[in-house]
């Protein structure tokens, strides 16, 4: 099981109502609010199976546990990416959420709706890269892979031979991009 977790730790100025910001927060970013216990939230949005079928990495299953004392916050963001591949875009699309959040909490005129938008569609276009990635791959790993199963009659070999160079090719491209932001 792929997962990530993050937490945020900060202090907020006096005479804000932190529960209702933060519920407003999540709320409009299409969290489900699902318990409150004295002052500590809770939210979810996503499942397992939905997972599979998503380009938004916000729409993936994960629990957020806000503990507020005081004007602090301490959150925790527990994300499960079963069924993806987290790209590194990914993982900085959720920081800039995370961000968003503390920046709305300190700055009440700050357009949070706006900015996570607009990482969300950059995040979104560089997905559909690496589908076409995959795709090539399936193409490049498929055509042997059906010449060998047109040649033995066992039909599951071009099944494997398309998912495993989908899979291998977009891994591949994944880790190359790693590699290059980290240099």
């Amino acid at each position: 099981m792929t997962e990530i977790k993050k937490n945020i730790k900060f202090t907020t100025p006096d005479n804000i109502d932190l529960t209702k910001k933060t519920i407003e927060y999540f709320m409009e970013s299409g969290f489900k609010h699902i318990e409150t216990l004295g002052k500590n939230l809770k939210f979810g949005r996503g499942s397992i199976a939905s997972n599979m079928w998503t380009f938004n990495p916000l729409k993936w299953k994960s629990d957020i546990d806000v503990k507020i004392i005081e004007q602090e916050i301490n959150a925790d963001f527990n994300i499960n990416a079963t069924g993806q591949i987290p790209t590194q875009k990914e993982e900085i699309l959720w920081d800039i959420f995370i961000d968003n959040y503390k920046n709305y909490l300190t700055d009440s005129k700050f357009d949070f709706n706006t900015k996570n938008r607009k990482a969300l569609n950059a995040t979104k276009s560089n997905s559909l890269k690496y589908v076409g990635w995959a795709l090539l791959g399936g193409i490049i790993g498929g055509i042997p892979a059906g010449l060998i199963a047109y040649w033995t009659e066992i039909n599951s070999i071009a099944s494997i031979g398309a998912v495993g160079g989908a899979i291998g090719l977009l891994t591949k491209k994944i880790n190359d991009n790693k590699e290059k932001s980290t240099l």
